[in-house]
């Protein structure tokens, strides 16, 4: 089964900031803004470009122990990145898993799967699978925020959960200027915030973690429009982001894009 193939369709499609290329995905947006809750506004502008693999069909990004990895979906992967080429430095096949979010508490690496309801432990240089940990429920993000693991599932809501065996500590649900916020895919807990790329969108929101309020909505369309000549899918969307503990350095990719990109934050205009 595809994901593709049998996931909901968020009930608003809007357009708010053009991709101007036709093999992008159309552009999802946000509600008109209220009197008193207006999120910020902010654009991520290219610092920086470097290779990355046109195969590998990104569902997690982060920063581990100094050394970036990325979870990839369909034939499942956990790999280790270069700045320097596209091809991985390190690669663990998973055979027909579909493999999804990813996050590190510093000492490990946890994987989520997207239907399999498996949660894959790993720990060492490189990394070996320490334990195969169940859960109910699809895993689409997942990040590390306060001790906790915090889990999409394409719903509105984020579950948090404990580290050594998984178990669900409560949710919250992600709502901008009162809507709920579905479609939330890939994350990222730096800043005191969780980035969260939208599905088939070039939208990142920063959500509050505390009490699920969109805080932020960057619009990452530049980066779109960079790769979208090179694109050939149209499931080839924005999903990856990672910090760099101790520099603040952000990352952002996309599915099956032949470019990595550091990025700035700035206001929008």
């Amino acid at each position: 089964m595809n994901r593709f193939t049998s996931i909901r369709k968020s009930s608003w499609v809007l357009s708010l900031y053009a991709l101007g290329a036709s093999c992008a995905p159309a552009h999802r947006a946000v509600p008109e803004v209220q009197e008193g809750l207006t999120p910020q506004r902010r654009v991520a502008r290219i610092v920086r470009e470097y290779p990355h693999s046109t195969e590998a069909f990104t569902q997690g990004l982060v920063f581990h122990q100094g050394r970036l990895y990325e979870s990839t979906g369909h034939q499942g992967t956990l790999r280790q990145l270069s700045f320097d080429k596209a091809e991985p430095v390190w690669l663990e096949p998973l055979g027909n898993i579909f493999t999804e979010g990813l996050a590190s508490d510093g000492e490990r690496l946890y994987q989520l799967t997207w239907t399999e309801g498996l949660l894959y432990t790993w720990r060492g240089d490189p990394p070996k699978r320490e334990r195969t940990t169940r859960y109910a429920g699809d895993g689409w993000g997942l990040c590390y925020w306060e001790g906790k693991l915090v889990r999409s599932d394409g719903s509105s809501t984020l579950t948090f959960h404990a580290p050594e065996d998984f178990r669900p500590l409560g949710t919250v649900e992600v709502t901008l200027q009162g809507q709920p916020m579905d479609q939330l895919n890939e994350l990222e807990c730096a800043n005191g915030v969780i980035y969260a790329n939208v599905w088939h969108s070039s939208e990142v929101l920063e959500i509050d973690p505390n009490t699920g309020h969109v805080v932020a909505v960057i619009d990452a369309s530049e980066l779109t429009r960079n790769v979208a000549p090179q694109l050939r899918s149209t499931e080839a969307v924005l999903n990856g982001i990672a910090v760099e503990p101790g520099t603040g350095r952000m990352f952002m990719t996309g599915k099956l894009w032949p470019k990595l990109f550091e990025v700035r934050l700035e206001p929008a205009n």
